[in-house]
């Protein structure tokens, strides 16, 4: 049975004793058509609630409002025809006896609404979940996957060269392509200045470059890392796989050097 709400019975006190006590007689008889309902104040008046209001009732001067929603006195409007009324709202005048059969009635019918409305709810195709959030490394991996297949051995192959060189080169997608930065400990520094990232591919159109953000610190003479950018890049193209199994050797050292230049 539904528990009593001591804020309804503040409600209640409130008016004359003669009014209260039609109150008190609509306060029982709701229960009895929706066991199962709380009673709380809503849009301050009492309330009865379940999957969301079922009806309210309130004092007034000369009636009692009772409101079951507009659908609760359309289906019931022959029997509520000799009450005055508005859309959502009926009025019970204090000096008559309360329908309490015909208000029981019409609350059975709204608890009905509601429950069908939950259940329909309930039967709805649920939710496709979430897709699993890639890691960084699952993410490379679907990178690469969806080059073209040349390409992609190429990609592999300086990825799986870069990932070799030292256990703390970690890698993820940054401006679009495979980025292979120092997971290590690193002074602090200003983040735009990328000192992490050692290799960015840049993969427009199929060409296979690697751009060393910060390459112009590293001591080469062997003319691998090209360029003379202003802001410190270097550049490396590698035409083809045999290009990349050629020059793998000079690859590894160029990025052990940028290594050991780390501020830790």
């Amino acid at each position: 049975m539904t528990k009593k709400n001591p804020d309804v019975d503040n409600y209640i006190a409130g008016f004359p004793e003669a009014t209260q006590k039609l109150l008190e007689e609509m306060r029982e008889t709701l229960p009895q058509a929706a066991p199962d309902a709380e009673e709380k104040i809503g849009y301050g008046i009492p309330t009865l609630t379940l999957n969301g209001n079922l009806v309210h009732f309130a004092g007034y001067k000369n009636h009692i409002g009772f409101y079951p929603a507009p659908r609760g006195l359309e289906a019931f409007k022959e029997e509520l025809s000799g009450y005055k009324g508005a859309k959502g709202s009926v009025q019970f005048p204090l000096d008559q006896p309360l329908p309490l059969d015909l208000i029981t009635r019409i609350t059975k019918f709204r608890m009905e609404e509601n429950l069908t409305k939950a259940e329909t709810r309930t039967k709805k195709k649920p939710a496709s979940p979430k897709p699993k959030k890639l890691s960084d490394e699952e993410q490379v991996t679907e990178h690469i996957q969806k080059l073209e297949p040349e390409l992609g051995k190429i990609v592999e192959t300086i990825r799986q060269i870069m990932l070799g060189i030292d256990k703390e080169i970690g890698e993820h997608i940054k401006w679009n392509n495979p980025t292979f930065y120092y997971t290590g400990a690193i002074k602090l520094f200003d983040p735009k200045e990328y000192k992490r990232e050692i290799v960015v591919m840049n993969l427009h159109k199929g060409r296979i470059m690697l751009v060393f953000p910060s390459g112009a610190k590293i001591l080469d003479n062997s003319g691998f890392l090209e360029g003379d950018y202003q802001d410190g890049r270097r550049t490396v193209i590698f035409k083809d796989l045999d290009d990349v199994k050629t020059r793998k050797g000079q690859l590894e050292d160029v990025v052990k050097k940028w290594l050991t230049l780390v501020e830790k």
